[in-house]
């Protein structure tokens, strides 16, 4: 099943726009805990570096249903990218970003083996420096390719307007950056995201079930 239509179905079927950030170690036992909330699952490389792609692979088999993103942000070579989304696509997951900026050929090479998120913006203070001023063009890019899904970020909601704008409904909007990075919970979708990601906001306080919780009140799929 295509990435889009599985997270929409997830989403549908759970009444969430949340996607929690599986950054760390201690998000492993979290997980578990705020599973019934998540529309989705993000793990990054900090998280696979630390514990390794089988234990990785173990993880993403306990739950069957939950969509799971590899956030590698890939920018590298074709056959670099190939062999990276090949490893992850062999570990369960359903989609893995790749940044825009590397271009056609090294986000097509990665199209062969796993569903694609392009990152056309990023939440960080830095990418107003090289990445926002070329958003534009990373749409376009995401439109030649038949993309379904990109990166905006949370932080910045203006550039969300102007991805939702150029991609109109042909690829779901994720968006980083909320919480702990200064997004506020619901700013993103409302103007455009579909949904938003979560991490230090959850796993970095006392009872993250209570928090997750709150946030999954605040974020429902169905108005």
């Amino acid at each position: 099943m295509k990435f889009s239509k599985k997270i929409l179905k997830r989403a549908s079927e759970i009444n969430s726009r949340m996607i929690f950030n599986l950054d760390v170690e201690k998000g492993i036992e979290i997980l578990d805990k705020i599973y019934p909330y998540l529309a989705a699952c993000k793990i990054n490389r900090t998280l696979t570096d630390i514990i390794g792609m089988n234990e990785i692979k173990r993880i993403i088999e306990q739950y069957p249903d939950l969509p799971f993103i590899a956030d590698f942000k890939i920018a590298d070579i074709p056959h670099t990218n190939d062999v990276l989304s090949k490893n992850a696509g062999h570990v369960g997951f359903d989609a893995i970003t790749v940044q825009a900026f590397v271009g056609s050929d090294a986000v097509m090479a990665v199209q062969k083996n796993l569903d694609v998120i392009l990152v056309v913006a990023m939440s960080h203070e830095g990418a107003k420096e090289f990445i926002s001023e070329n958003t534009k063009k990373f749409c376009e890019l995401a439109l030649n390719l038949n993309i379904d899904a990109v990166v905006a970020p949370a932080t910045r909601t203006e550039e969300i307007k102007t991805v939702k704008e150029i991609l109109k409904s042909q690829a779901i909007i994720l968006s980083p950056g909320v919480g702990v990075q200064g997004g506020n919970f619901g700013d993103a979708v409302r103007n455009g995201s579909d949904f938003e990601m979560i991490g230090r906001t959850i796993y970095d306080v006392k009872n993250p079930k209570e928090i997750a919780n709150e946030i999954y009140e605040k974020l429902p799929f169905k108005k």
